[in-house]
């Protein structure tokens, strides 16, 4: 958005177009980079909720070498063909030398483009989303400044454009990679072997974002064309002044829609369905909140904004205003649709996911923007965008009906098993940080022992420890603090009993803790937890103990 700005202000709406030109080449970075980084990322935080650090890690240095590996080939390619490129992206003599000079700035920088989307996505299934945007935040910044340095003071035009963009990513990917492995960052590089499958579920598990994002090279290199037929420079100038502010919008709509990912990957390893279904439509009335407030906001800010590209003759605004308040109506159905290709894209639902990716990104928009602009123009064009992102949901509630009429153990838009809730051999619940709260939970846990038809004896010691554990957490974790909470989840299914914690705070693992008292026979401490029934009972049944830190919180599961 930034070097859109700055063409139009600096270098002029030809440089404005030439941008919405050139931006299927910057889309086709972003492809290579959300294939790879999207997919492992997705991958890896499915066996951090199933308690599978080692893969998460052989993920992790999977993804570093393919960034590498397919940057440094775009580059060479890119170099060797980019006269042939530059003219099959302008059909235009008078916008061919603005789009060359941009092409040769981008082109070598491809891997510091790609590399972008590797904290970025593995920061957020850590918990730390907020790196992610303070990474953003560096490089807008670096880039501001870069493109005011080369284009006013170097005066090196379109080129200057593109190398602020490439040289602003390296920096801020150089200054914030680091927190990947240091300052709470759980990630090691590890031998990865055999690594062709890793490599292949990477690539199935990030085709639909990937997808997408082809779809948009694709999408955007037409309608360039076929807007350029209709209303000329003045309208591919608008076009990508429009693409610009929905590219903000768009960050917005892939921020929450990712998030979701994370989230739904741990609680899909651990089977957790109603945390899914509360994060999933937690995210849609955020977004769609969201969304509604930024599409009014720049309808009523239609002119200015307009103004802040140079966009300010009277022919100008006579298409870029319409542009902008027609096709802002869209982003609803963007958040929606992009929610739903996340979310099935992390429970292993690919198919439905590329199918919503190719309805919205090529199917329906090519079709509809040629039929709109026959029947209205150019504004039938901006009206395409809505036109396509409903049809994409009317398809996909049709795709997920017929999906429930073959698997009938599925329920809900969310196509998950409710199996275990039905029967009540689940209970989810969250605890206080305080002993009061401790200690009322106990009938909750005793009646659910019951109506399992655990024996006595698991019941009292499953009650017992639950107790003794989530005492040991509220003493050790949160030091006093009141106003924190745990989320306690217990599940029977077959022989066994799974019993799971979770909690921001520091790290702290109860059972290791009492373990390592108890070799200190002669401390204060080891006598308090000697008189721990539960905890000594539960040790000695326990089948695995897992403990992890996920999403930035602790994760303790213990089977018996």
């Amino acid at each position: 958005m930034v070097d859109h700005i700055i063409a139009g202000q600096v270098l002029g709406s030809d440089a404005l177009a030439a941008m919405s030109l050139v931006n299927p080449l910057f889309f086709l970075l972003t492809t290579l980079g959300t294939l790879v980084c999207v997919g492992s990322s997705t991958l890896a935080s499915v066996s951090m909720g199933s308690e599978d650090r080692s893969t998460a890690n052989k993920l992790f240095t999977l993804t570093m070498l393919l960034i590498l590996l397919l940057g440094t080939v775009f580059s060479i390619v890119g170099f060797i063909f980019i006269e042939p490129l530059v003219k099959l992206l302008s059909n235009d003599p008078e916008l061919y030398d603005l789009v060359y000079a941009y092409c040769r700035g981008l082109i070598p920088g491809a891997i510091c483009i790609m590399a972008v989307y590797l904290p970025l996505n593995y920061f957020r299934i850590e918990g730390r989303a907020f790196l992610g945007m303070i990474m953003f935040l560096i490089m807008a910044a670096l880039d501001i400044i870069l493109d005011l340095w080369f284009t006013v003071v170097m005066g090196m035009g379109m080129l200057g454009l593109a190398l602020a963009t490439v040289i602003s990513a390296l920096l801020a990917v150089a200054i914030m990679s680091p927190f990947l492995f240091i300052k709470g960052g759980g990630y090691r590089f590890a031998p990865i072997g055999q690594s062709l499958r890793l490599v292949y579920a990477i690539a199935i598990t990030g085709s639909p974002p990937a997808l997408n994002n082809l779809y948009t090279v694709v999408r955007t290199f037409v309608l360039n064309m076929l807007i350029l037929a209709v209303g000329g420079p003045i309208a591919v100038a608008s076009f990508a002044f429009v693409n610009s502010v929905n590219t903000l919008a768009q960050a917005i709509i892939s921020g929450i829609s990712q998030t979701v990912s994370p989230l739904v990957g741990v609680f899909y390893g651990e089977r957790d369905v109603l945390s899914i279904k509360k994060v999933v439509f937690l995210a849609f009335r955020y977004g769609i909140i969201t969304m509604a407030i930024f599409s009014i906001s720049i309808s009523l800010l239609a002119k200015p904004i307009c103004l802040a590209f140079n966009l300010s003759s009277p022919e100008q605004l006579h298409i870029a205003v319409p542009a902008l308040i027609i096709s802002s109506i869209s982003l609803l159905g963007a958040v929606v649709n992009n929610i739903f290709v996340y979310y099935y894209m992390t429970i292993g639902r690919t198919s439905i996911a590329n199918r919503i990716t190719l309805f919205r990104g090529f199917l329906f928009i090519i079709p509809a923007a040629g039929a709109m602009a026959q029947a209205m123009g150019i504004l039938g064009i901006w009206a395409a965008f809505s036109i396509s992102e409903l049809l994409t949901l009317l398809m996909t509630i049709l795709t997920i009906r017929k999906t429930l009429l073959k698997e009938q153990d599925l329920r809900g838009l969310l196509l998950l098993n409710y199996r275990d809730v039905a029967e009540g051999r689940f209970i989810a619940f969250s605890v206080d940080s305080n002993n009061e709260s401790v200690l009322e939970s106990s009938d909750k846990i005793s009646e659910f022992c019951t109506s399992c038809k655990l024996n006595s004896k698991q019941s009292m010691v499953i009650s017992l420890a639950i107790e003794e554990i989530l005492l040991l957490m509220v003493q050790h974790i949160f030091a006093g603090n009141k106003n924190k909470s745990i989320d306690v989840r217990i599940f029977v299914r077959d022989d066994v009993t799974t019993m799971r914690f979770r909690c921001a705070g520091r790290k702290f693992n109860p059972l290791d803790y009492y373990q390592q008292a108890m070799e200190n026979a002669d401390t204060s401490e080891a006598l308090a937890l000697g008189e721990s029934m539960g905890l000594q009972m539960i040790t000695k049944m326990t089948k695995q103990v897992d403990y992890t830190t996920s999403l930035g919180l602790n994760n303790i599961i213990i089977r018996i």
